[in-house]
């Protein structure tokens, strides 16, 4: 680019005022990435004061609007300050300083780190004060080949170097991507558009995340078949309120169906069910209500025999959700069994089952939720009706007489190995095959686990455990299973149990 293109170059060249010391290279990249401020009410901090030169340069570039600050060291650079422009003294690797600075001045649109080039310097002032830049800001660092050089604490691959510390911030631009690590989003993957790395310099830009949509267009490509169809993005809205989530007012519901960076901004722990939910039906989370949409909806399109059947069901949240997706794909002829004591969890028979020693699941009022209750919220989808059925009571009471001939959906919440146990034992024979097990708490409560693990051994299964989430895994039934007395199957589980 030359001078003429380039009105910051030309102004260095033709500089007759402060003395400035720039790599001569620096001029295009600063122009490439901050044309756009040129002429806006801007705020533009450089840490690197020196001569004062380019604090006047900037004021010159982006113009009457702008507010220029300056950070140094060395007091004697105060004298620099002149109109729109203001001078801070400190060290930038005084986090406590940088944080005060914060709240003197507005957010910043473009910062400069022109300081002391040093491994600490430069990574504190980045930790400190990328949150304070705007949200279409700009991060600058400047001469990072320091990070290459022993003086200045650098070497060639050596950790802790700047240059090394923001490589890891192109796994966090991704974070949302790495499916096995999915608590890696930081604040960074939420605001971070882009980085640039020049020689000699790290460019990072900010912008609001947008949805990331992959299509194809042109011959054949069929474009409409990547929109989403009416009755997904009705199940997607549906899956929103049962966990009691609102999209925020004014706000594209296709970007959070799209983009699961905005959807897990959303649904927070909601995302995975790490928590008890003061509002919604559910605390499954989307995950597991995405596995069972999944289900659902594959024993529907394969003509699975078999009703679906929730064993502990809390505010009823996937038990509506399964009634809610035989309605809208125009099922009549399944039943939705709704299984729970509606009364809380039982206390721990340690006697039969030792495993569940200790969980005092039984003690807590906010899994004891009323039959009432729970009809009401069937109620306010409006699917309750005669495909729905409740058992009430506990399910060594319940189970051995339900008057159920086939499942196609057996979803499994009892917590503890004694209900686990139980459902697998009258239940699963009835799972036709194709159709599914759902285990809720098989990575939160160990004792669940290894109930599932004991019924599987003795009868053989061995179809393949997938996982939803943290907690849920579920698993397609292929063949059926060997039939076994039921006093023969419990002196085998309690032989299990007690090693």
């Amino acid at each position: 680019m030359t001078s003429s293109q380039n009105p910051l170059e030309e102004y260095f060249h033709n500089n007759r005022r402060n003395i400035i010391h720039k790599w001569t290279h620096y001029f295009d990249i600063y122009h490439r990435h901050f044309q756009k401020f040129v002429g806006t009410d801007c705020a533009i901090m450089e840490i690197g004061v020196s001569q004062g030169g380019s604090l006047q340069m900037w004021k010159h570039y982006f113009g009457d609007k702008a507010r220029i600050f300056g950070i140094d060291i060395l007091p004697e650079c105060k004298q620099f300050e002149e109109d729109q422009i203001e001078i801070f003294i400190g060290s930038q690797v005084d986090r406590k300083f940088l944080t005060e600075i914060k709240a003197k001045i507005p957010k910043i649109d473009i910062l400069i780190d022109d300081g002391g080039h040093t491994m600490e310097q430069q990574i504190a002032t980045f930790e400190v004060l990328f949150d304070h830049i705007s949200e279409h800001g700009i991060y600058l660092c400047e001469d990072t080949h320091t990070s290459y050089w022993d003086e200045y604490g650098g070497g060639y691959q050596k950790p802790g170097t700047f240059i090394e510390y923001t490589k890891k911030l192109i796994d966090q631009l991704h974070a949302y991507h790495q499916f096995e690590a999915e608590n890696a989003a930081t604040d960074f993957t939420k605001t971070a558009h882009s980085i640039h790395f020049y020689n000699s310099i790290v460019v990072i830009e900010k912008a609001p995340r947008k949805p990331l949509v992959a299509i194809k267009t042109g011959q054949g490509s069929n474009y409409n078949k990547h929109r989403v169809s009416p009755i997904d993005l009705e199940i997607f809205n549906l899956k929103l309120k049962i966990l009691g989530v609102n999209i925020p007012q004014g706000y594209d519901p296709l970007m959070f169906y799209y983009d699961i960076s905005f959807l897990k901004d959303l649904l927070k722990e909601k995302y995975d069910g790490r928590n008890w939910p003061d509002v919604g039906e559910t605390m499954i989370g989307y995950k597991r209500l995405s596995n069972l949409d999944f289900c659902v909806r594959d024993i529907i399109q394969n003509n699975i025999s078999g009703d679906l059947i929730e064993t502990g069901v809390w505010r009823g949240g996937a038990c509506i959700f399964m009634r809610a997706l035989l309605k809208m794909f125009d099922v009549n002829d399944k039943t939705v069994w709704v299984a729970d004591s509606f009364e809380g969890l039982p206390p721990p028979d340690t006697k039969n089952y030792p495993e569940d020693q200790g969980i005092n699941l039984y003690q807590s009022t906010k899994l004891a939720i009323s039959l009432q209750e729970v009809k009401g919220n069937f109620a306010r989808y409006n699917v309750l009706n005669e495909q729905v059925k409740f058992l009430k009571g506990w399910f060594k009471d319940t189970l051995p007489s339900v008057p159920i001939q086939k499942l196609s959906v057996l979803r499994l919440d009892g917590d503890l190995y004694e209900s686990t146990i139980e459902a697998l034992f009258y239940l699963y024979p009835k799972l036709s095959p194709g159709g599914y097990c759902i285990v809720d708490d098989w990575g939160a409560v160990p004792a669940c686990k290894k109930a599932v693990n004991d019924y599987r051994e003795i009868f053989n299964i061995d179809e393949r455990i997938q996982v939803i989430d943290y907690t849920g895994v579920f698993w397609k039934k292929e063949k059926e299973i060997s039939e076994m007395k039921r006093i023969e199957f419990f002196e085998k589980v309690r032989e299990v149990c007690n090693g």
